[in-house]
């Protein structure tokens, strides 16, 4: 895969559901970073019929949990934790337990991790 800035890379994803986009699928060489771990990847337009869930809790869009389908804006979801994540340094919910009792929060709880107020300009 090409470099893509943040922006630019967006607008890619959007062509690709990734359906377990986190950190952990984040490669960096000396110059790019890349997007691994593409096989439950589906095109933004093939229809993905199925009831399972993929991917790693904090990173997860609170519409999947609810039995709704991956789509692009579950991707951005994704991304977004990603990118608190490079902000922060922690990973979302860090300090909770990733079982039911998260999800709820998060689905019914709107728990979200905290807004990052000390990001430096630029």
């Amino acid at each position: 895969m090409p470099y893509y800035n943040s922006g630019d890379l967006m607008h890619y994803l959007t062509k690709i559901i990734h359906r377990d986009l986190h950190s952990g699928n984040i490669f960096f060489s000396k110059h790019f970073a890349c997007i691994g771990d593409l096989g439950i990847s589906k095109s933004a337009t093939e229809f993905a019929d199925n009831n399972e869930n993929y991917g790693i809790i904090p990173y997860m869009a609170p519409e999947i949990f609810q039995g709704q389908k991956y789509t692009e804006t579950s991707d951005i979801y994704s991304f977004g934790m990603i990118m608190w994540e490079f902000m922060t340094g922690r990973r979302p919910f860090w300090n909770e337990n990733h079982d039911t009792e998260l999800i709820i929060n998060i689905c019914d709880g709107g728990l979200r991790p905290p807004i990052v107020t000390n990001a430096p300009e630029g």
